[in-house]
């Protein structure tokens, strides 16, 4: 597959940035949680938009391979673009953040992500 709407990022961060957009709260499963979702659109239109997952696991294990799903909606809660996300590793008591692009058109107005497999 090619083309920019097929590109998947995982980026970790060990903090949050301050970022403009919509939020939605995120589901447990176990001791890892998405604690928060926010969608930051950039002041220029020709530049993606992205979805920011703030991870929490609050266990003293790691957890490993997570993935998760994000899906960008717009208008009347159309669904405009899904994502998956792969995290290699969050450490015991450790927060993350993970990142998913959004590269169509037209303008995402809400991001909503959710972890796909058990942990």
């Amino acid at each position: 597959m090619s083309g920019l709407r097929t590109i998947r990022l995982a980026r970790l961060v060990m903090a949050a940035g301050l970022l403009l957009g919509a939020v939605s709260t995120g589901r447990a499963a176990g001791p890892l949680a998405i604690q928060e979702t926010r969608l930051h659109t950039p002041p220029d239109s020709h530049e993606p938009q992205r979805a920011l997952i703030d991870l929490r696991n609050a266990g003293p294990d790691p957890v490993a391979q997570v993935t998760i799903l994000c899906t960008f909606t717009g208008a009347g809660g159309a669904v405009l673009d899904t994502q998956t996300v792969s995290v290699p590793e969050i450490f015991g008591h450790a927060a993350v953040q993970a990142e998913a692009i959004y590269y169509g058109y037209p303008r995402a107005s809400g991001a909503a992500c959710r972890l796909t497999e058990p942990h």
